[in-house]
């Protein structure tokens, strides 16, 4: 049985997050945050990113007001942040490698499909439309939709919910550590995905989650990873 086959057998629907997982977006973000801070006289910690993984955007605005000291409101945060970094999920962060194919193919299996993804939903909806992934998903959460952000299991538990899937019938797709157990707190399973941000999580990824994938073609080359 091929790697596809496997990894569909009693799923029903398949939940992705975005940044780092359908799209090579993470590497934007150190820039981004660099330029923000600055206009407040801050220095950005280099570890800064690795803290703010996984929470939701709410949870980053309470961040950057209570530990940086940035006294502004959440939705003016909200706004700066999607007008920084606009340009950059409009015109240059692509797909990674093999997902817009894995996406069309489980829609042509009818799979249903949701995303759960701690960013905002401008710039979700955004990256989503323009490298063609929009018509395939019928349900997009967002960071401005949970108070919680990963690993707790609302996102996903919520994509289910909308989606009228048992959790246990659901399958994700994340590429940190945080991500994979808010599907594995969902009692969903979960497939890693590598991402060289994220790639310091890969010995805990490949400890919770069910497969590990080096990008979305391992699926078609038979080179999926089944941990459990």
């Amino acid at each position: 049985m091929k790697d596809l086959d496997k990894m569909l057998q009693g799923i029903d629907a398949v939940l992705f997050d975005i940044d780092g997982t359908l799209i090579d977006s993470m590497g934007v973000w150190g820039d981004i945050d660099r330029i923000y801070l600055s206009r407040y006289g801050k220095e950005m910690k280099p570890d800064l990113q690795k803290e703010l993984a996984g929470i939701s955007i709410q949870e980053t605005a309470d961040y950057f007001r209570n530990v940086i000291g940035i006294d502004e409101p959440a939705e003016k945060m909200l706004s700066d942040w999607n007008e920084l970094a606009y340009k950059e999920y409009h015109d240059v962060v692509m797909p990674k490698p093999g997902a817009l194919k894995w996406v069309k193919d489980l829609d042509r299996r009818g799979i249903k499909m949701a995303v759960g993804t701690s960013n905002t939903r401008k710039l979700a909806e955004t990256v989503l439309q323009v490298r063609g992934f929009m018509p395939y998903f019928k349900v997009i959460l967002t960071g401005e939709d949970v108070k919680k952000g990963k690993p707790d299991p609302y996102i996903y538990q919520e994509c289910a919910l909308r989606l009228d899937t048992p959790p246990d019938r659901c399958l994700v797709f994340e590429d940190i550590y945080s991500g994979v157990m808010a599907g594995r707190n969902a009692g969903m399973k979960t497939c890693a995905v590598w991402d060289k941000y994220a790639a310091y999580e890969d010995a805990q990824k490949r400890a919770y989650a069910d497969y590990y994938i080096q990008s979305f073609n391992d699926i078609y080359d038979n080179k999926v990873e089944f941990l459990r």
